[in-house]
C-alpha cells in the first residue's frame, strides 16, 4: 500500500513538473509571438529613427519634448517611449541599416536609463497604469535578448505599474490585462498569466453593458459609440491575444473568435468608407489628429484570417474594400447605438442621431472643446475619404453637416422616437429632433426623416417650431472640403471665393455631389479658406495654425411661413445631370407633416415615418397603420419597425387585409408578408 501510494505521489510531481514546464513554454510562445507581431505590423521610418538617433541628448532626453507637461490626453512626455520603441523596433528589425546598430543600441540605452530612473507621472492614471506600461513592455521584449540585467529590471518595473484591476471595462480592462498577461510571462508567473487570460475571454461577450452591442456597434463611457477609440483597442487587441494564444492550452474558445471576427466584419468594416470614418464614430477623440484614418485594420487581417480561416474569403472582401479595389453596397442600422451607413459603389453615407437611449458627446481631459452639437443627427458623404478628415481645426462647430439650429444652440434634448427601418439594401432613419440654447429658454422643434435609396438620400424636416429665438434657423448641409468648382442653378459662372447669400436656390453643385432644394429657398454658401489649430479643440494637440479650404452649403427656414422642407443629396457627374434630375425627379413626396413624413420612389418603393397613426396612399389604394413606426414597402413585402423600442402592437391595414403585428422592443426590423 505504502508502495501505491509513493507512486501516485512520484506521478503528481512529474505531473505537475510537465505541468510547469509546459507553462514556461507558452511563455516563451507568447513573448515571441508578440515581438514577430511587433516586427510585422511595423512601418517606422528609418530616416525618423536616424533623426533620433542624431538628436538624442548626453542625459537621453530630446530637447523638443516637454518633460514638465502636466496635459491628461495626449501627455508629450510620453513622446519619449514612443521614440524609444520605434528606435527599438528597427534595431531589432533585420533587412534595414539600423539593425544591430551599436550606436543605437547606446542611445537607446541612454533613453532607458532616463526614464528609468526619474519615473515620471502623468496626472491622468491611464497613462501611468495602461499607456506608459505599454510602450516599456514593447520596449522590453523587443530587447529582450540586448539589455543586460540592471536595465532589463529596471525596465520591468516600469511595466509593472500596471494594475490588473476586475472592475474595468471593454477596452479598459482589455489594456490592463494584456499588460499583465505579457509581464506575467516575463516573469513565469504561469498563475497570472491564467488570470489575465481568463479576464479577456470573460470580456469578449455581446451584451448591453459596455462593449459589443447585440447589433455588433461597440460602446464605452456609457452609451456612447465608440467603434474606432475604445472599439478599437477592445477588438484589435483582443484578436491580436487570440492569434499569439493560438495552439496554446490559453487558446481562445472557438465563440470567442467568432464574436471578435464578427464584430470586425458586421460592425466596423461598416461604419467606415474604406479606411475612412466620421466623427460619429469615435466620439471626442475626432478632436485627435488623423483619427478619421482610424479604420485602417489592414495590418491585423493576416492575423485574423490565422485565427478564422473559415472566415478567409470575408476578411480578404474587407481588405479589398480597405484598399479600394471593392465596395460595400446596402444599408445597415445599428438601433443600440443611433447610427446608419450607407453604402453605394461611388459614395458611402453615414448619421448619428440620438435618442433617450444613447448619450451625448463628451468632453472630458480638456478634448473636444467645440464637439457639443456632436452625434444629433451629423451627416457625411463620404467619396475619397478626404472630404472631412483632419477638417476639424477649421470647422465652424456651430454647422456641422447635417445638423439643424441656430445661434447659440448648446445641446440636444434627447426624445425616445429615433430609430430605423431597412430591408439591408434601403433603409429610412428618423429623429424626433429638438435642440436648446444652454439654459433651455431657446429651442427648436422638428421632425427630421432620411431616406436612403439607390444614390438618393432625401432628407424630410418637418413641423418646425421656434421657442424665443430671435435669429434665423438653419441647416447646415454640408461642411467639406473644398474641392474645385461650385455651381448653382442661379449662376451661369462658378461661385468665387467668399460668402453668397442667394434667393430661391433650387441646387448646388460641388465635387461630384448634387444638393437639390424640394422647393426653392434661401441660401447662405460659405466657400472660404479658414484658419484654426488642432489646440482649439484639443488642448494636448499642437498649437500650429493650418489653414483649410471649406464648402459650407446653408439652408435657411421660416418657421413661420412654411414649417416643412427637405432637400436631397446625390452623386451627379455634371450640373446638366443635375438639371436633368431636377426636371424629372426620382422621388416624390407623398407625407411631410407632424403626422406622417412619407416618400414614394420607383418600383414602387414606399418609405415612411408615422409619428402617430396614419394614412399613406400606395398604388391604387391606401396603407393605415393605428400606431407610431417606420415603414419600408418593397417587393410586396413591408419592413416595420418600432423606434421607440417599446415593442408596440400595431395593426396594418391595406385594400386587401388586416394584420396585427407585435414589433421588437429592440427597434429591429420584422418582414410582413401577403399583406399587399
Amino acid at each position: 500500500m505504502r508502495r501505491c501510494f509513493f507512486s501516485i505521489y512520484v506521478i503528481l510531481i512529474l505531473f505537475s513538473l510537465l505541468f510547469a514546464f509546459s507553462g514556461y513554454g507558452q511563455s516563451d510562445t507568447i513573448i515571441n509571438r508578440y515581438r514577430s507581431y511587433l516586427l510585422q505590423i511595423d512601418t517606422t521610418d528609418i530616416a525618423y529613427v536616424q533623426k533620433l538617433h542624431n538628436s538624442i541628448r548626453p542625459d537621453g532626453t530630446w530637447s523638443d519634448i516637454n518633460y514638465q507637461d502636466t496635459e491628461p490626453a495626449a501627455w508629450n512626455v510620453s513622446e519619449h517611449l514612443k521614440r524609444l520603441q520605434a528606435m527599438a523596433t528597427l534595431f531589432t528589425k533585420p533587412n534595414n541599416a539600423l539593425y544591430q546598430d551599436v550606436s543605437l543600441l547606446r542611445s537607446i540605452e541612454k533613453a532607458i536609463d532616463h526614464w528609468t530612473e526619474k519615473r515620471y507621472q502623468s496626472s491622468n492614471w491611464w497613462h501611468n497604469q495602461i499607456g506608459v506600461p505599454r510602450y516599456m513592455r514593447d520596449i522590453i521584449i523587443l530587447l529582450r535578448h540586448y539589455l543586460d540585467d540592471n536595465r532589463w529590471q529596471k525596465a520591468l518595473s516600469v511595466m509593472a505599474q500596471l494594475q490588473v484591476n476586475d472592475h474595468y471595462l471593454a477596452g479598459n480592462l482589455i489594456w490592463c490585462a494584456d499588460l499583465g498577461l505579457h509581464y506575467a510571462a516575463l516573469t513565469d508567473d504561469l498563475q497570472l498569466m491564467q488570470r489575465c487570460r481568463d479576464l479577456i475571454v470573460k470580456e469578449v461577450k455581446i451584451g448591453r453593458g459596455e462593449g459589443i452591442q447585440p447589433d455588433y456597434s461597440f460602446q464605452q463611457h456609457g452609451a456612447r459609440l465608440q467603434m474606432y477609440q475604445y472599439g478599437k483597442a477592445y477588438i484589435w487587441e483582443s484578436l491580436r491575444i487570440a492569434w499569439q494564444l493560438r495552439g496554446t492550452s490559453l487558446a481562445f474558445p472557438d465563440e470567442k473568435v467568432q464574436i471578435l471576427t464578427d464584430v470586425v466584419l458586421n460592425g466596423w468594416q461598416w461604419m467606415a468608407r474604406g479606411i475612412y470614418t466620421v466623427p460619429g464614430t469615435m466620439d471626442r477623440s475626432s478632436s485627435r489628429k488623423g483619427e478619421l484614418r482610424a479604420a485602417d485594420i489592414r495590418p491585423l487581417i493576416p492575423f485574423i484570417v490565422a485565427v478564422s480561416p473559415e472566415r478567409k474569403r470575408e476578411l480578404m472582401e474587407m481588405n479589398a474594400v480597405m484598399n479600394q479595389s471593392r465596395s460595400l453596397k446596402g444599408f445597415r442600422y445599428y438601433p443600440f447605438s443611433d447610427f446608419a451607413a450607407y453604402h453605394r459603389p461611388e459614395f458611402s453615407f453615414f448619421l448619428k442621431t440620438i435618442s433617450t437611449r444613447t448619450l451625448p458627446t463628451e468632453s472630458i481631459n480638456r478634448e473636444n472643446l467645440k464637439g457639443k452639437l456632436l452625434n444629433s443627427c451629423d451627416a457625411y458623404l463620404i467619396r475619397t475619404g478626404e472630404e472631412y478628415t483632419d477638417l476639424m481645426p477649421v470647422w465652424d462647430w456651430n454647422r456641422l453637416p447635417g445638423v439643424t439650429a441656430f445661434q447659440g444652440a448648446h445641446a440636444i434634448e434627447r426624445k425616445e422616437f429615433v430609430g430605423s427601418v431597412s430591408d439591408g439594401v434601403s433603409g429610412v432613419s428618423v429623429m424626433d429632433y429638438v435642440i436648446k440654447d444652454s439654459i433651455g429658454r431657446q429651442k427648436l422643434s422638428a421632425k427630421k426623416l432620411w431616406v436612403c435609396y439607390e444614390d438618393f438620400i432625401i432628407c424630410l424636416i418637418a413641423g418646425i417650431k421656434d421657442e424665443q429665438i430671435p435669429g434665423r434657423i438653419y441647416t447646415a448641409i454640408d461642411q467639406c472640403r473644398w474641392h474645385g468648382s461650385i455651381a448653382t442653378d442661379l449662376n451661369s459662372i462658378e461661385l468665387s471665393e467668399g460668402t453668397h447669400v442667394l434667393h430661391g436656390v433650387s441646387w448646388v453643385y460641388h465635387n461630384g455631389f448634387a444638393y437639390i432644394l424640394l422647393e426653392s429657398s434661401d441660401m447662405e454658401i460659405q466657400l472660404k479658406s479658414v484658419t484654426g489649430s488642432w489646440h482649439d479643440i484639443n488642448r494636448a494637440e499642437s498649437k500650429t495654425v493650418i489653414t483649410e479650404k471649406v464648402f459650407t452649403p446653408v439652408i435657411y427656414h421660416n418657421s413661420k411661413e412654411n414649417n416643412a422642407t427637405g432637400y436631397v443629396l446625390t452623386r451627379a457627374n455634371s450640373t446638366a445631370a443635375v438639371n436633368k434630375l431636377v426636371r424629372r425627379p426620382h422621388w416624390s413626396v407623398i407625407s411631410n407633416d407632424e403626422n406622417v413624413q412619407a416618400v414614394h420612389l420607383k418600383k414602387n418603393v414606399l418609405m415612411a415615418a408615422f409619428h402617430n397613426a396614419g394614412t399613406v396612399p400606395y398604388k391604387k389604394g391606401k396603407i393605415n397603420v393605428d400606431k407610431a413606426c417606420l415603414m419600408l414597402v418593397k417587393g410586396g413585402k413591408i419592413y416595420i419597425s418600432d423606434p421607440t423600442h417599446k415593442g408596440a402592437t400595431v395593426t396594418i391595414t391595406t385594400h386587401r387585409h388586416a394584420k396585427t403585428i407585435a414589433l421588437p422592443k429592440d427597434g429591429k426590423t420584422i418582414i410582413i408578408e401577403n399583406l399587399l
